[in-house]
C-alpha cells in the first residue's frame, strides 16, 4: 500500500523513482481503489488533511482499519504524533475536495470551508462522505519508505451515494475510468 501523489504534484514534491519502483508503482496502480480524506489536528490546533488511497479493514473486533503515509510527507509528523484522525471516503461529488488535499497548501481546508465538518471526536471530517471513521491510534508501524497506521474506530457513520474510485493514475467514477464501448 502506499500514499496517493496527485500526477499534479510538481516533480520536486515528489520521490525520485528508478525505472523498476516506477513501473511496480504502475503495476500497483492496477488495483483500483476508493479514495479517502484523512485528517487530524497537530499540537499547534493547525488541522492537517491528505489524500489517500490507501484504506483498509483490518478487524472487526476490535474494529480497526489502517492507511499509511509515506515517510517524506510533509504531514507525516503530525499523524505519527496525533494520536488520533479521522478517515473520509469520498464520493463522486468530491473530485475536486481530493485533488485539492494532494497538493500541498499553506491550509488546505479554507477552500472547503463549506465540505468540512467536526466529527464527534472534534476533528475535521468530509460533510456528505460515503463513510466516516472517527479514530484512535492503536499501532504504527514503520515499514520501508511508509509508516502504516491502524486506528480503533471509536464511531463512524455511513451514507450513501456513488464512490469516488483511483485507478492506474486517474480519478473518477467507474464510468469515467472504464474504457469507451468500442
Amino acid at each position: 500500500m502506499y500514499s496517493w501523489i496527485s500526477l499534479d504534484t510538481p516533480a520536486a514534491l515528489a520521490p525520485a523513482l528508478t525505472p523498476n519502483a516506477r513501473a511496480l508503482r504502475g503495476a500497483l496502480g492496477r488495483y483500483a481503489t476508493g479514495v479517502c480524506l484523512v485528517t487530524t489536528v497537530g499540537a499547534g490546533g493547525k488541522r492537517e488533511g491528505m489524500t489517500i488511497n490507501s484504506f483498509a479493514s483490518v478487524s472487526l473486533n476490535p474494529p480497526l482499519v489502517l492507511w499509511s503515509i509515506g515517510s517524506e510527507a510533509r504531514s507525516a509528523d503530525v499523524f505519527l504524533g496525533a494520536g488520533r484522525f479521522n478517515l473520509s471516503v469520498l464520493g463522486a461529488a468530491h473530485k475536486e475536495l481530493a485533488l485539492h488535499f494532494a497538493r500541498p497548501a499553506p491550509d488546505k481546508f479554507e477552500r472547503f470551508a463549506a465540505d468540512i465538518v467536526a466529527g464527534r471526536n472534534g476533528l475535521p471530517r468530509v460533510r456528505g462522505a460515503l463513510a466516516a471513521y472517527e479514530c484512535s491510534t492503536y499501532s504504527c508501524h514503520a515499514e520501508g519508505d511508509h509508516s502504516v497506521l491502524i486506528g480503533r474506530v471509536e464511531h463512524f457513520e455511513v451514507e450513501d451515494g456513488e464512490p469516488l474510485l483511483f485507478h492506474a493514475g486517474k480519478l473518477g467514477t467507474l464510468a469515467d475510468l472504464l474504457p469507451a464501448p468500442a
